[in-house]
């Protein structure tokens, strides 16, 4: 049976931008562009009208001013989309190098993150790999990170360990929910659930939930 291509949203506010990965992509059988758009509130009505598997989000998008003070960016896309539970994964394409705006970024749910400025062949790499589940930042990135960490437990360190999905079974532990209702409310096995909770218990070499729980919350990852 032939696998189902990744449906992609493209939120970019540059028309030639928008025009070139339409044009790249179109070399590629594995991956649909389902709706692009520029604009934030456009986007956050086409995200939900578009079932999509991954968003390549542009983090400059037009800002929305109201009485004088900036109201929406980029970054409100990503929090968006994690406040609403739009089940999707987020890959950031963008020409910001800044340390707190890849942090926020990271924090707000983004699976990966890498610059404009990469090959075809990597973006496509980075497409696949986010769809998948798993997380591709471009090794920029990553340097940008690890001149920041301040030991092994930082940032850079987890990034690429944690999954979108193991963010949520981590954010449910915090609220106190058992792995019965979180198998429920993420429509997966109860037994899958503590399987994920084995594993992030080995990944953090966290004695229990409770200090799984505060690392997460010491690397903003909640």
């Amino acid at each position: 049976m032939e696998k189902s291509p990744i449906k992609l949203f493209i939120a970019e506010d540059h028309t030639l931008v928008v025009q070139g990965y339409q044009q790249l992509l179109a070399t590629t059988n594995d991956v649909k562009i389902v709706a692009t758009s520029g604009t934030y509130y456009d986007i956050m009505h086409k995200l939900k009208a578009y079932p999509s598997d991954v968003l390549l989000l542009d983090l400059s998008m037009p800002m929305v001013y109201k009485n004088g003070r900036t109201q929406l960016s980029g970054l409100d896309i990503l929090e968006f989309v994690q406040k609403e539970k739009i089940r999707l994964y987020t890959l950031v394409a963008s020409s910001h190098s800044d340390y707190e705006i890849i942090r926020r970024a990271i924090n707000l749910g983004a699976t990966g993150y890498v610059f404009k400025n990469i090959s075809y062949e990597e973006l496509l790499e980075a497409i696949r790999t986010v769809a998948s589940g798993k997380s591709y930042f471009h090794r920029e990135v990553i340097n940008i990170l690890e001149e920041k960490r301040q030991d092994d437990t930082g940032l850079a360190a987890c990034v690429v360990k944690i999954t979108p999905r193991e963010k949520e079974v981590v954010a449910a532990l915090s609220r106190g929910e058992k792995a019965e209702d979180i198998a429920e409310s993420l429509g997966l096995a109860r037994y899958t659930i503590e399987e994920y909770k084995k594993n992030l218990l080995k990944k953090f070499k966290a004695k229990n939930a409770a200090h799984l729980v505060k690392i997460a919350c010491d690397l903003n990852l909640i």
